[in-house]
């Protein structure tokens, strides 16, 4: 999870798959806010990282 596509060398990003997951409800357009509720917990390791992309 990343907030930027690329890296300082240009290099694309990657991503990370956590699970699956079901579709909780959605909002909003240009940005669309989308809520999952995963079937299995986040790892603690990524939370951080997921935590500062979360807005409101």
């Amino acid at each position: 999870m990343y907030e930027k596509a690329k890296n300082e060398f240009g290099n694309s990003l990657g991503y990370v798959f956590i699970g699956e997951g079901k579709l909780k409800d959605y909002y909003g357009s240009k940005p669309m806010s989308i809520n999952w509720e995963l079937e299995e917990p986040m790892p603690h390791y990524l939370w951080k990282d997921a935590a500062k992309l979360s807005i409101g």
